[in-house]
């Protein structure tokens, strides 16, 4: 989680994870892959000022073209939000690679903008947006205004407004680490291969990629508003080169990977562009579990921990706020040694998670200063609120996060 949030960074992996197997994918289990093309059927997306390109079928052929790569690799499973020129919801993709256990997300769009000579690649993690890339998240998160009851089904978030966006501030994704490492090997890869601009990584509030429980990026192909661009982006030989430069970077993030890593260090990121430079990932073993194993194969002693209470109930109506440090598939003690002084820990359950959190605060302010004491220990630590005993989602939260 940069700045405060993720969902946007609580680096959760269970175990055996994504690094954990890919130094030896022959004899471990798939690494699957969830492809989003953008947009879709009844949403175009953008459409290109000359040729009249339609975003919808560039991401599609990019994305098959990635997937049939993927596929043909061994040790990869390739799974696709949609295969044909079809709609459908932002959160449903999501959901889609939540359900398959996905070890990565990749979201394929092109760009668009009032100014005719913007130009360049760029890929974007989760997290909070610089004016520049609020507009490109406003347009992307547009496609839910395509949905029936949109406002009921994302909590009241209108992509036009910008404090729809104050969330974004505050919540961060909980593989922020991972995203940025991912990102930034496919945004090299695409300027390298295909002589793109290179616009650099960043951070934008898109809602696509706000509730995956997995390392997830959104790419930026090129601005079909720029003539040039779109001519670019018109040719068969262009996308399959774009999609070729993104398996690649796959590849040189899934063979970065190793056991020793997954165990002990999260993956550093080098720097992103300034105005949306995100917190480092702090060295923190608890953050680094991955997917399907038992935790206590590397903690031994939970089985022993003294057992601590800690979902009191409280007021129904009270608010106040915790600081959320650590995720994990499976149940943790509420004093796990990996969870340093944070203890004991505040367990919630959501979305097939365990979220863990410390303390409590009844002041934003006091809440801020106890996200800077976790995150002396946990540097993708971030602010949660609390009512009764039920975590706020964002659209409701917003209002007390200032």
């Amino acid at each position: 989680m940069k700045s405060f949030f993720l969902p946007l960074a609580i680096l959760f992996f269970l175990l055996p994870s994504f690094c954990a197997y890919a130094g030896n994918t022959s004899a471990q289990k798939r690494i699957t892959v969830v492809i989003d093309p953008g947009h879709g059927g009844k949403d175009p997306g953008a459409i290109g000022t000359v040729l009249k390109l339609k975003e919808k079928d560039v991401n599609l052929s990019v994305a098959l073209e990635l997937g049939r790569l993927l596929y043909a690799e061994p040790g990869f499973k390739v799974v696709f939000t949609r295969k044909t020129d079809v709609f459908i919801p932002l959160d449903e993709r999501a959901q889609k690679a939540n359900k398959e256990k996905a070890d990565l997300f990749i979201s394929i769009h092109a760009n668009a903008s009032p100014n005719k000579s913007a130009y360049g690649a760029e890929t974007f993690v989760v997290g909070s947006s610089s004016k520049e890339n609020m507009a490109t998240a406003m347009r992307e998160n547009a496609s839910i205004l395509y949905e029936e009851n949109y406002k009921a089904r994302y909590g009241g978030f209108d992509p036009n407004k910008s404090e729809s966006y104050i969330m974004f501030d505050m919540m961060q994704s909980s593989f922020l680490t991972q995203s940025i490492d991912l990102a930034q090997r496919v945004q090299k890869k695409i300027v390298s291969s295909c002589g793109r601009a290179d616009r650099s990584v960043k951070q934008a509030g898109f809602l696509v990629l706000r509730q995956t429980n997995m390392p997830s990026i959104l790419v930026e192909l090129g601005y079909l508003t720029n003539a040039k661009e779109e001519k670019y982006l018109k040719k068969e030989s262009s996308r399959k080169a774009m999609a070729k430069a993104i398996f690649q970077a796959v590849l040189d993030y899934r063979n970065n990977c190793d056991s020793k890593t997954a165990l002990s260090e999260p993956l550093e990121p080098s720097p992103v562009k300034p105005e949306t430079q995100p917190q480092p990932a702090s060295e923190v073993k608890v953050d680094t579990l991955k997917r399907d194993t038992a935790v206590t194969q590397s903690v031994p002693n939970v089985e022993k921990a003294q057992e601590v209470k800690t979902n009191v109930p409280e007021k129904q109506d009270s608010v106040y706020y915790r600081v959320q440090f650590c995720s994990s598939k499976v149940k943790l003690a509420p004093n796990a040694r990996e969870f340093k002084s944070c203890v004991p820990a505040y367990e919630y359950f959501e979305n097939n998670v365990y979220k863990y959190m410390y303390g409590k605060a009844t002041t934003f302010s006091a809440a801020v200063e106890l996200q800077k004491k976790v995150r002396s220990e946990f540097k993708d630590a971030f602010v949660v609120v609390m009512k009764g005993n039920k975590k706020l989602p964002p659209s409701e939260a917003s209002r007390y996060l200032k």
